[in-house]
């Protein structure tokens, strides 16, 4: 019923651009075979380049937002936005409670995205003053979408029934070099919104429910109601004020298939009844992802790993089991791709366990291949977590140009990287996922880290094992220590 609802809404607003004003002679395309590079980005998101107005544009993936928007921004005095046609009533999971927001509609033409004509389309007008665009489930509908963290890509096909995607999944072998996992989406009965369930562990306090499935926003976030009476425990905060996150052990979307640790925001204003928060990119981004919302399926795959010795061996991928064995160097693969203003972004990923965090050095190459000799060092640094980490930095960037320019300088010749040294314990100057410039000579470390939804640079604290310390009541009710 509600994807019937959602339906017959975008038909209406469809007539009603089309009484407003005469259909203009662009011929909307497809995105069936298009394969977009995701703008850089540290942590992973779902952002691609468009064009509108003849200037390039950010252009933003949400199967969670029911009808594309524009933002004011996109338009100035040469070119005034266009008149509002109507008001569009549509389902919001950022709506407060009723989960319904009003939007006010704009005819777009022009809109491009990889080379394709999007428009002309009604889309929701926000105000905004940065030029933006979000394509919702209005536009995403027919599609299933992968997304390659390593490589940052976002590949478009036609959406399947679930029954075809079962049948892809079931014929993958055990000696395939990757491990496949198949979840079903439901949809929120109201707002129509796709869902995942989930399992959030914070010591020996579970929560268990439905996730709305986010692509906007790279952080997942957790209903701070829910987490609270369940007992989960937010970090820390100063002056009384509510949680910002939560560190939990693990958050699982079917068992031992996630992430842990992972630091969630808290979701103190979360106002949907139904869920219990968004995943985002930083659980679902640790694999190879396929998003079919009209299909209800989400497709994980990862590259298979192996524990012998006390070690985890990961499988190379385009191998099986019985044409090599997997290797420890497998575990590592880096992705080069020249960005502009002479600066290269580099994306590193780890497929293995990082259990005491772990730095991966890499070699710079000159524009013939060969390694070149500079006196600055470049790598990537991790902190503890499980398999399946990326993350991407343009080199040199801002901090490093002010705090190093002779590295700054010296890393814009640099045409290319390869993996060099791995070694286990993350850089002490460098939290969370970061690339990092050393020189020795002045044995000074720059880096660039992934944000958290602690802030930039944030420490990741860690767990102990109590989940909360004592209060002060209960410290005075303790009996004394007879020795």
């Amino acid at each position: 019923m509600a994807r019937a609802r959602l339906g017959t809404l975008l038909l209406l607003l469809a007539g009603c651009h089309q009484a407003a004003r005469p259909v203009a002679s662009e011929t909307p395309g497809t995105l069936v075979g298009q394969t977009l590079p995701l703008l850089p980005s540290p942590h992973l998101r779902l952002v691609v380049e468009g064009h509108l107005n003849g200037r390039a544009v950010p252009v933003v993936l949400d199967v969670a937002r029911a009808l594309s928007a524009v933002s004011s921004g996109c338009w100035d005095e040469k070119r005034p936005v266009p008149p509002v046609t109507g008001m569009a009533r549509v389902p919001d999971v950022y709506a407060g409670l009723g989960g319904i927001r009003d939007w006010p509609l704009v005819r777009v033409s022009g809109l491009r995205v990889g080379g394709v004509l999007l428009g002309p389309r009604g889309m929701g007008l926000t105000g905004e003053g940065s030029c933006s665009v979000t394509l919702g489930a209005d536009v995403l509908a027919p599609y299933a979408f992968t997304v390659e963290p390593l490589r940052r890509e976002v590949s478009f096909e036609k959406s399947r029934p679930r029954d075809a995607w079962v049948a892809e999944t079931a014929s993958t072998g055990t000696e395939s070099a990757e491990e496949v996992q198949m979840l079903e989406l439901t949809r929120e009965p109201v707002g129509d919104w796709p869902l995942l369930a989930a399992r959030v562990t914070q010591g020996e306090s579970v929560l268990t429910g439905p996730f709305v499935l986010a692509t906007r926003e790279p952080f997942s976030r957790l209903a701070l109601g829910p987490a609270e009476a369940q007992g989960l425990h937010g970090l820390e905060t100063t002056a009384g004020l509510p949680p910002r996150a939560f560190l939990v052990d693990s958050v699982e979307v079917t068992s031992g298939v996630g992430v842990s640790p992972l630091v969630v925001e808290a979701g103190v204003g979360w106002k949907n009844p139904t869920t219990l928060g968004r995943l985002g990119p930083d659980v679902w981004g640790r694999f190879r992802t396929t998003v079919d919302v009209q299909g209800s399926t989400l497709v994980l795959r990862r590259p298979r790993v192996v524990s012998a010795e006390g070690h985890q061996r990961c499988a190379r991928p385009g191998t099986s089991a019985a044409s090599e064995e997997p290797r420890e160097e497998a575990c590592f693969a880096l992705h080069v791709r020249r960005g502009a203003g002479d600066r290269t972004a580099v994306t590193g990923a780890v497929f293995r366990d990082l259990p005491g965090g772990g730095r991966v050095h890499l070699e710079p190459l000159g524009e013939d291949g060969k390694p070149l000799s500079l006196e600055c060092q470049v790598g990537l640094s991790f902190s503890p977590t499980s398999r399946g980490v990326t993350t991407q930095h343009l080199v040199p960037w801002p901090k490093l140009v002010q705090s190093m320019p002779e590295c700054a300088e010296a890393l814009r010749a640099v045409r290319g990287y390869a993996l060099a040294l791995f070694e286990e314990g993350p850089v002490a100057e460098c939290p969370n996922a970061c690339v990092f410039v050393h020189q020795p000579s002045t044995r000074r470390t720059v880096c660039e880290c992934q944000p958290t939804p602690l802030g930039d640079g944030a420490v990741v604290p860690q767990r102990s094992n109590t989940p909360k310390p004592p209060s002060k009541r209960e410290r005075e009710l303790e009996p004394e220590d007879p020795h």
